[in-house]
């Protein structure tokens, strides 16, 4: 039967440690929204138009994305938190390079030592919070994480405004040092020795090192310039280069008895919905980023002072939904949580689709925040799901598996609104349209979702 009382809480070590791995992936995530609202205003400072600080962001995804598939080896081979700090130091040295970069050229290469960290920061602090919360207890937990991360995307621009026009653009970049000196102690000083613990016999897959890396880059970097500019057949080749060594990859880590990145994982069928209801996550939330500005602009005829008006609500009925959806996720389990934020949400965008261009700016603004609030209960409880379900052994290589999909479905989100933007009429109708059918697909996958913890479960906890 399910467990009906309230799960015992860590201890305040514990919970400190939680805290500060939260700021750590907070902090890789106000590092790219700060830099990316600034790069207009970096052009002069580096002495190159727009089109060239493109390359400031471009340099730091393509060594990111190197990076993540390396988590669940390293995590492996090393041990979560030394792993942690590997990226705290090496993201703080890049941070620090970059304040004193005094041309392009220099920004881009301090970007790329910067990237390589960055990419790992945010997966390796979410891999040691998989691994040090109970499972009774990972839906509050994550759903604590996941408020803590979304506010990245709206302090961001805020920040880097008000560094620029004070003339600190250095401190757009030392802003990171001083925060990851911080979580750096007290990772040190808080996390358990076992997370601190390695399997130094963990072989290297060399064949996996040269198959998935530059796959995955390949792919996400083609998704993120296609339709920005860059050369059309350059664009599909690279892609249809990263496709083929992504599927090379498959078939050999189906083979290997040590791949890179275990696919393997994939046969237990609750985190397999788990991965495939966060790439919708990571593909919905994306899209609705980028085509509410579009909205607030064609539609509802905003200023542009406002036009960030409807993201703003959007990210109020997230906040408000993850963190309550994960506590319940905690009692209730993620399937039945999921089901209703997917109808909640499918319900929302449908109204969305039909009368954002006739049914006025209050009315929008509500169906926005509701859509923000199911999507809220999908994304959190969904999250915690990762985690609850894999073993303690498998949490490494499953942060890296979901961050690639998360990765890669918000690019193609982005990607997409680009080309509706450019060649519909109305794109935003398009958008909810699409999200609409997107979370009716949810809702049917949640059912293979974990229902609420049985006693034996909440009994086995301590020993996954």
């Amino acid at each position: 039967m399910p467990v009906t009382t309230r799960p015992a809480g860590p201890d305040s070590r514990t919970r400190w440690a939680i805290a500060a791995m939260a700021l750590a992936a907070f902090m890789a995530v106000l590092n790219g929204t700060t830099v990316t609202s600034s790069l207009e205003a970096l052009g002069p400072i580096l002495g190159t138009p727009l089109s060239g600080t493109v390359w400031v962001t471009t340099a730091y995804l393509v060594a990111a994305s190197a990076s993540v598939p390396l988590i669940g080896w390293l995590t492996t081979r090393i041990g979560s938190a030394r792993v942690l700090q590997l990226a705290l130091v090496g993201f703080a040295a890049g941070s620090l390079l970059c304040g004193f970069a005094t041309d392009l050229t220099s920004m881009v290469v301090f970007r790329i030592i910067q990237g390589l960290s960055g990419g790992m920061l945010e997966p390796a602090a979410i891999a040691v919070i998989g691994l040090i919360t109970p499972a009774s207890r990972m839906g509050r937990t994550m759903g604590f994480v996941s408020l803590v991360i979304n506010v990245g995307p709206v302090l961001g621009p805020l920040v880097g405004g008000f560094l620029m026009n004070h003339g600190a653009w250095s401190w757009i970049f030392w802003i990171n040092v001083p925060l990851a000196g911080l979580v750096s102690i007290a990772a040190w000083r808080l996390l358990p020795a076992s997370e601190h613990a390695g399997d130094a016999r963990a072989p290297i897959d060399l064949r996996g090192l040269a198959l998935l890396p530059p796959g995955f880059v390949l792919v996400l970097l083609g998704i993120n310039r296609w339709g920005a500019g860059a050369d059309a057949a350059l664009v599909i080749a690279g892609i249809a280069l990263g496709l083929a060594l992504l599927a090379g990859y498959v078939v050999h880590a189906l083979r290997s008895p040590s791949p890179l990145l275990d696919l393997r994982l994939l046969r237990i069928p609750s985190f397999a919905a788990a991965l495939g209801v966060m790439s919708v996550v990571g593909l919905v939330m994306y899209t609705q980023l980028t085509v509410l500005p579009v909205l607030a602009e064609r539609a509802l005829g905003l200023d542009p002072a406002w036009r960030t008006a409807p993201v703003a609500v959007l990210g109020a009925g997230l906040m408000v939904s993850m963190t309550v959806a994960g506590r319940l996720s905690d009692t209730f389990g993620p399937r039945t949580l999921v089901r209703t934020g997917a109808i909640v949400t499918a319900a929302a965008s449908v109204l969305v689709a039909l009368g954002h261009a006739t049914w006025g700016l209050v009315p929008v603004l509500l169906l926005v925040g509701a859509a923000g609030l199911g999507f809220g209960a999908i994304a959190s409880p969904a999250f915690a799901s990762v985690y609850r379900v894999l073993p303690k052994r498998s949490v490494g290589q499953g942060t890296a598996a979901l961050f690639i999909v998360v990765q890669l479905f918000a690019s193609a989100g982005v990607t997409i609104v680009g080309f509706l933007t450019a060649a519909a009429a109305d794109p935003a109708g398009i958008a909810y349209a699409l999200i609409a059918v997107l979370a009716l697909a949810v809702a049917v996958a949640a059912s293979l979702l974990p229902g609420p913890m049985s006693e034996r479960d909440a009994d086995q906890d301590v020993s996954r």
